[in-house]
């Protein structure tokens, strides 16, 4: 071999330990499972998207309320709870809950419960797929358990039946007491 071709290549390889190598100065490459690790997660937080509310639904405490406001809230509710089903309520004097419902038969006859002392649950109707809101009165006469609303969505039973347990201890022995939002009786001098 040539003494000029080999002092060529030393003089080369000496270089070649300080010149720029390939990609230097560039981001080092993600390894594959960073990569397909980015896009699963891009892709499963689009999927949760999908189902849910856009905008929040303002919630109503009935602990604000008035009786009125209540016996509204209770019959937005019914309106609202399944498409095929409608719920309205009117309050009767000595507490008790007049429940008119109008289903796929048509309407039924409007029937009373008596709200003091009553227990209300909610309970899930498989076979109907509804939550359903029931009302135990705990006089003797009264009938055993009633449904009041059947609801397509558990919010809206469990928001009826906080409303119902909210109107039932703004019950009094004269009757209903009308009572105002809790702002309304406080003055800052309370404090």
């Amino acid at each position: 071999m040539d003494t000029t071709l080999l002092s060529a290549l030393v003089r080369r390889n000496r270089l070649a330990r300080f010149a720029p190598r390939p990609g230097a100065g560039q981001a080092p490459p993600l390894p594959r499972w960073r990569l397909v690790f980015a896009l699963l997660a891009l892709g499963a937080t689009t999927a949760c998207m999908e189902g849910y509310p856009t905008q929040d639904v303002a919630a109503v405490d009935p602990l604000y309320l008035t009786q009125d406001q209540r016996l509204a809230q209770l019959n937005a509710l019914g309106n609202d709870a399944h498409p095929e089903r409608k719920w309205s309520y009117a309050m009767r004097p000595g507490c008790v809950l007049r429940i008119d419902f109008d289903g796929k038969a048509g309407p039924r006859p409007p029937f009373d419960i008596p709200l003091r002392g009553a227990v209300v649950k909610v309970a899930t109707d498989k076979a109907d797929q509804t939550f359903d809101v029931e009302v135990k009165p705990v006089n003797p006469g009264a009938p055993h358990q009633v449904t009041v609303l059947e609801a397509q969505d558990w919010a809206l039973a469990v928001g009826m039946s906080r409303v119902l347990r909210v109107m039932e201890k703004g019950c009094t022995d004269e009757g209903i007491v009308q009572w105002q939002p809790l702002a309304t009786h406080l003055a800052l001098s309370d404090f």
